[in-house]
């Protein structure tokens, strides 16, 4: 539990991190106001909640997320706090969960709490939308798997490089850039490799749409947790077996 502690108060003692989560859930939120005041009653489709607004606005702090997954996970290996670290701590297996844990679900509120606060902003500019606890529920969870898969990803990455640059950079080129231009490429064989990136499942979870057309919820599921796993067992490897300099 202290180990748990020491982690958590490293991450939150860092300005980083706050401004991170802070511009994460203002974007959100400003986007919740957006789509609500700028959409019609009349033209609501049956069925629709405001919850609708929230997992739209889950692509947007999913980039936050991931932002401050890697942040956090490369802040002691980039200022060289992993040394004592580790040598407080030699149980590496040990660090390595608390570290990966504290990391994920922190991450995973940060982007649940954005979404609850841009479903609420909708709620408010548009009326006509409801809350409904059932929808709430689902939505949710869907929301909470994307931005704990792409917390796990993000981390994985950022043990593995241990370089805050390196991270950042991959994270965006596997959710942002190689889908879309491997996508755009217009190929079968780029348009398969598009379609079993994170971020084109990230996209199918959110909204709907693929690069393929016979993508579907539990394949774009397995894909982001395939993919977290892979990243962490990569970054796990390297956290517990290389020098820590």
């Amino acid at each position: 539990m202290s180990l748990a502690r020491a982690e958590s108060a490293r991450v939150w003692t860092v300005r980083s991190s706050w401004v991170l989560a802070g511009l994460t859930l203002l974007a959100v939120t400003a986007f919740g106001v957006l789509v609500g005041s700028t959409s019609d009653a009349a033209d609501i489709s049956p069925g629709s909640t405001a919850w609708d607004g929230g997992r739209m606005s889950a692509m947007f702090a999913l980039f936050g997320v991931l932002a401050l997954a890697v942040v956090t996970a490369t802040a002691d290996h980039t200022t060289g706090g992993i040394v004592p670290t580790m040598l407080w701590t030699p149980q590496r297996g040990r660090l390595l969960a608390t570290r990966v844990g504290v990391l994920a679900l922190t991450c995973t509120v940060v982007g649940l709490l954005g979404a609850v606060l841009s479903s609420v902003a909708v709620r408010i500019t548009l009326p006509a939308l409801g809350l409904p606890a059932a929808d709430g529920a689902e939505q949710l969870a869907s929301i909470a798997y994307l931005h704990l898969t792409g917390a796990l990803m993000a981390v994985g990455l950022g043990l593995l490089l241990r370089s805050t640059a390196g991270g950042l950079m991959s994270v965006i080129a596997l959710v942002l850039v190689l889908p879309f231009l491997l996508a755009q490429l217009g190929y079968d064989w780029s348009t398969a490799i598009a379609a079993h990136l994170p971020g084109a499942s990230a996209l199918f979870l959110v909204f709907g749409e693929g690069p393929i057309d016979d993508m579907t919820t539990l394949t774009a599921r397995l894909t982001l947790g395939a993919w977290a796993l892979g990243a962490l067992a990569l970054g796990g490897v390297r956290f517990v077996r290389a020098d820590a300099g």
